[in-house]
Order: C-alpha cells, then sequence, then structure tokens
C-alpha cells in the first residue's frame, strides 16, 4: 500500500501547497527588511492584487490569460508571473506546464531580494511534485540547492521551508533505499520543526505534525524499529494542537486517527497483536477511517495482521480511488496495490474475485512497462551530500532495478497463466447475463428516481413549497429581491426546478456561472444551497446525474441513436467525456448499454 497511500495523502499537503503557498505569495504586508534587502515578510504588488482577483474567479484559463497580460506590462516580475501560471496550470490538470515554469523560477541563480521568499515557495512546490513523480535526481538536487539558499537567512519563514526540504529529501534518499542518509535528513528536518514558531492560525504547528506523520509513515514501510519513536513525536504535537483555541475540528480529527493507524501498524510489525488490534479499531471508527482514502489506506495494517477478508472488501474501492485522484498504475503501483488485493482475494477464498484482478494486471502491465522504461534515469538517482556538491551516478540502482523488474514480470507471468485458464472457462458464460442485470438495474432505478420525485413535489405542493422564481420582465433573469428570505433547502429546490424545466443541464457550458446569469445570486449563496440544501451534493455532480438520466432515457427511446448523438444531445461535451462518466456510473459503456437493449427486441 505504500505506493497508494503517496498518491492519496502523503504528498497531498505539499500538492496542495503548490495551489496555496504560489496563491499567497502576494497576501502578506509591507514589513522589516534583513540583510541584504530581502523583505522580512511576503510583499503585496497592484499586479498581484489584480491577478489575485482573476485566480479566486474559479476560471483558471481567465486567470492565466490575465496574468500573461500582467507580466508583459510589467506589472508583475518573471518569477511572480511563473508562480501564478504554475497555479493555474496544476489547478488545469497540465502537470507538466506547471513542472516546467516551476524549474524556470529555479533556475534564476541570483533572484531579486523582493522576490526571495516568490522563489522558495516556487522551488519548494517543485521539490514535492518532483518527488511525487519519483524524479528523484531533480528533486535532489533542486532540495538541496534551496537549502543552500537559506542557510544565511534569518526569518522565522525559513523554519518551516527547511522542514519541508529535508522531509522531500529524506523521503526520496528512503526511496532509494539510502537508509542512513535518509535518518539523517529526517533528524534535521525534526529539528527544524522544533524551531518553527506557531502562530495563532496554528498552521504552522499543523504542517509541523504532517512532516511527522509522513516520516512515520515512509519508516513503517521500510519496517524500521524507529518508527514508533516518530509515531510518539507525532501524538505529542497532535496533542498540543487538540489543545489550541483555534483547531481545525475535521484536520485535528484527521491527524489522530493516522497516530492510531501508525501506532496501529508499528504494534502489528513488533507482535502486539492484541494492543495493534485495539489502535486500529480507534482509527476505523474515526471519521477520516471511514471514508474511502482512509479504509483505502487502512488496509496496510489489515494485511501485516493477516484480515485478508476485511481488506479485499476495502480494496474494491481501489480503482475508485486511483480514478478520482487521476493517477494511472505503472510497475510500482502494480506491486504495491494491485498484487496486494490479488492475494487478499485469493487468500480470502474468493477466487472470481482474483480472477479479476489479475485480468486487470494482465490490462495494465503493458502500460505500466513503458511508463517504468521512460522513468529509468529517476531510478538511477543521484546522491547529493549536504554541502550540495554531486557524487557519481550510483550504477548498484540500476542493477536493483533490474531484479525489481524481474520479480514482477515472474509474478505477472504467473498472474496470467492463472488468468487466463479461468477467464477462458468464465467469461462466455456470464458477460451477456450480467449486462442485461446491468440494464435492468439502470432502468429500475431511472423509473424509481422519477417516481419519487413526483412523490416528493406532490407531498411538498402540499406543505410549505415556495412558488417558482419569479422572472423578471425582459431580462430573462430572476429578480433576486424573492429570494432574500428562502432557506438553502427552499432556494435548493428553485434551482433545481429552474434546472430541470428550462433543460439548462443540456447546455454543454452550463455551470455556477449560468445560474448566477439567470439568478443573480453570488456563487456563494448557490454553492450554499447545494451543500446545504440538497444532503450535500455538488453542482457539477447533480448536473452530471440529470445528463446521465437524460441520456438513458433517450437511449431506450431511440434504439438505433449513435452514441455521439447522444453524447451532444444531453450535455456532455463530448463522446469521450460521456462514455467515462456512463462507465463509471453504470459500470459499462453506452454502446455496450444499447447493444444490450437491443439484443432483447
Amino acid at each position: 500500500m505504500e505506493q497508494i497511500r503517496i498518491l492519496g495523502y502523503k504528498y497531498i499537503i505539499g500538492i496542495v501547497a503548490v495551489v496555496a503557498s504560489l496563491v499567497l505569495t502576494a497576501c502578506g504586508g509591507k514589513g522589516d527588511r534583513l540583510q541584504g534587502d530581502i523583505p522580512y515578510k511576503l510583499e503585496r504588488t497592484r499586479g498581484d492584487s489584480i491577478a489575485l482577483a482573476a485566480r479566486f474567479s474559479g476560471n483558471f484559463e481567465y486567470f492565466l490569460a490575465v496574468t500573461d497580460s500582467l507580466a508583459k506590462a510589467g506589472e508583475l516580475s518573471p518569477i511572480r508571473a511563473d508562480g501564478y501560471r504554475g497555479v493555474a496550470y496544476f489547478q488545469l490538470g497540465q502537470t507538466d506546464k506547471c513542472v516546467e515554469v516551476l524549474r524556470r523560477v529555479v533556475a534564476i541563480d541570483n533572484p531579486p531580494a523582493e522576490d526571495f521568499w516568490e522563489y522558495i515557495h516556487a522551488g519548494t512546490n517543485l521539490v514535492i511534485m518532483l518527488t511525487t513523480n519519483r524524479d528523484y535526481d531533480n528533486a535532489m538536487r533542486t532540495a538541496l540547492r534551496l537549502i543552500d539558499k537559506l542557510k544565511d537567512v534569518d526569518s522565522p519563514r525559513r523554519a518551516t521551508e527547511m522542514q519541508t526540504l529535508y522531509l522531500c529529501l529524506g523521503d526520496t534518499q528512503m526511496m532509494l533505499e539510502r537508509l542512513d542518509d535518509a535518518r539523517k535528513s529526517y533528524d534535521k528536518a525534526y529539528q527544524w520543526v522544533l524551531r518553527t514558531p506557531n502562530d495563532s492560525t496554528c498552521r504552522p504547528l499543523a504542517a509541523s505534525i504532517e512532516t511527522l506523520e509522513n516520516i512515520s509513515f515512509s519508516l513503517l514501510n521500510h519496517h524500521l524499529d524507529e518508527a514508533g519513536v516518530w509515531v510518539d513525536r507525532m501524538d505529542s504535537l497532535v496533542t498540543l494542537y487538540e489543545k489550541e483555541p483555534k483547531v481545525i475540528e475535521k484536520e485535528v480529527k484527521t491527524l489522530r486517527a493516522l497516530v492510531f493507524l501508525h501506532r496501529a501498524r508499528f504494534l502489528q510489525m513488533r507482535g502486539q497483536s492484541k494492543e495493534a488490534a485495539y489502535n486500529y479499531d480507534q482509527y476505523a471508527r474515526s471519521d477520516y477511517g471511514q471514508g474511502l482514502e482512509g479504509r483505502i489506506n487502512g488496509c496496510d495494517y489489515l494485511m501485516a495482521a493477516n484480515r485478508y477478508g476485511e481488506a479485499a472488501d476495502i480494496y474494491t474501492n481501489l480503482d475508485q480511488f486511483i480514478k478520482e485522484w487521476g493517477y494511472d498504475y505503472d510497475l510500482e503501483t502494480i506491486r504495491q496495490n494491485l498484487l496486494p488485493k490479488f492475494r487478499a482475494n485469493y487468500l480470502s477464498g474468493r477466487q472470481d474475485s482474483a480472477l479479476r484482478v489479475a485480468m486487470q494486471i494482465a490490462e495494465v502491465y503493458d502500460t505500466a512497462l513503458v511508463r517504468q522504461k521512460r522513468s529509468e534515469s529517476a531510478e538511477l538517482a543521484t546522491i547529493y551530500d549536504t554541502q550540495g556538491k554531486e557524487r557519481k551516478i550510483l550504477e548498484q540502482r540500476a542493477e536493483n532495478r533490474l531484479v525489481t523488474a524481474i520479480s514482477i514480470a515472474i509474478a505477472i507471468l504467473a498472474l496470467l497463466i492463472l488468468a487466463f485458464a479461468v477467464y477462458i472457462f468464465h467469461q462466455w458464460r456470464n458477460t451477456k447475463k450480467k449486462n442485461r442485470i446491468f440494464v435492468d438495474q439502470i432502468n429500475e432505478v431511472l423509473e424509481y428516481k422519477k417516481k419519487y420525485r413526483e412523490l416528493k413535489q406532490k407531498t411538498q405542493a402540499q406543505q410549505t413549497h415556495p412558488q417558482p422564481l419569479p422572472v423578471m420582465e425582459g431580462s430573462g433573469s430572476l429578480s433576486i429581491s424573492d429570494m432574500t428570505e428562502l432557506t438553502d433547502e427552499q432556494l435548493f429546490l428553485c434551482l433545481r426546478d429552474l434546472i430541470e424545466n428550462e433543460k439548462l443541464f443540456l447546455k454543454p457550458d452550463f455551470g455556477r456561472q449560468t445560474l448566477i446569469e439567470h439568478t443573480g445570486l453570488s456563487k456563494e449563496r448557490i454553492g450554499a444551497a447545494f451543500a446545504q440544501g440538497s444532503d450535500s451534493v455538488s453542482l457539477p455532480a447533480y448536473v452530471r446525474e440529470l445528463r446521465l438520466d437524460y441520456a438513458v432515457r433517450l437511449m431506450n427511446d431511440q434504439p438505433d441513436i449513435a452514441v455521439e448523438v447522444v453524447s451532444q444531445s444531453s450535455g456532455f461535451t463530448n463522446a469521450d467525456t460521456f462514455t467515462r462518466n456512463f462507465r463509471a456510473k453504470y459500470g459499462m459503456t453506452p454502446t455496450t448499454y444499447k447493444q444490450t437493449l437491443n439484443s432483447d427486441k
């Protein structure tokens, strides 16, 4: 589970920092200056104010265009402009471009004093992204370079940046099995944790806890006894955080849950099964432990404790978790996640499920192998000393990678033999039957939703259902004066009626901005209506459900209609997006649905 844990939340705080810290770069006020004219605090410019306003509009294409215009007009320095571009590209899912612009910032040898902290932020976030992408060579180079830049700076901000840099440095060394170097880097990270001043927001304290949590996790995955010491250190800081007057309740509960999980893993590793089970039980009862991410991460302990049935149940959600984070399977992910998933199902006696996992491994192996070859240079990482001087690339890493690749290939070959032998026997009997069941279930659910909505509308009409919002004459917009007294639930019902009756959801560009234009409401008021008045359903999820329901009805009514026409008629931007969403919800493609539907006619 090491790989999925990294994908899930080991670096989530750092990845979010790519957005948060770069955006907040321009949010500080004027302050005293240190030696060499380096600002004591982040300084805000006129260009920053304009860029931030565009950023918080939520339209990141627009944000990118505004940033480029400000940079061209000289309102933003190159470092600040590339920092904002990094935010935009990250939010747009263009991580390669995000890394590119952050590299451009770090490539500057002598950044201007007024942009020093923006430069450090960009570099730290680049290190985090490179480490997450397993580009260990460049991650280590960049981290050591930034550490050298900070060594003579006397500022409270220094401690926060240094603990993150040493954490990433230790993680890269640990992944390369340089355990002694990693221990030294982690110890330095801890020294900077102790030197990090807290403030009224408690953000520095929370970040320090996350640093210790990451170190604990890394040591546990390598079955090192000192992991217990780091869990205790994390526990102590969480206890301090719980006593602070202005804590974020959800965050502190999550951190406390992770203490229970890591202690359970450590105690199980030491053979103290009873105590380990108690700590895992506390973790499983927590809000975080009951969520999808928490349940997946808890499988580390379940597999170690031979609780294969429970792990197999949870692993059914592994693909969903991987998909939600937008990651792909590579050889390391196969070894760390799909193979444990296969073992959990096989050892719990679930042969059919084990077969399906084996088939999945067969399907993703070729793509994963290509990806592994492309990242070979990252696996041949270079180790650098604390003075920032290069050492020669360690050729033994190539040998270790070769051994790992051979081991994976042998395991996959054995799985393929088992998979195809059983697959040929079972698949031809089950596919058509299962598809028919799925189609019937889809239509039953659709009919149920229709009857439920009719019943609910009838019930609301007999009670105090608010009247539909009036249309302002000549404008086509709704009057905001009629909505000021509505509750969130009442407003959601009005917005729902507007979306469905006017079939706004069939417009490909429909979104919150469309509702703003029709109603005159603020995006916060609309967001509250959907979050608080609709059982916490989001607007995009709600619209996606309406479009998929409409698509099913369309295919039922017109069996010969093409998938591309269904996609366009239902409001999806393209057929690929429609197919992906349809398969995610119903477990089959629209084409398969149509074929199954028509086969019985």
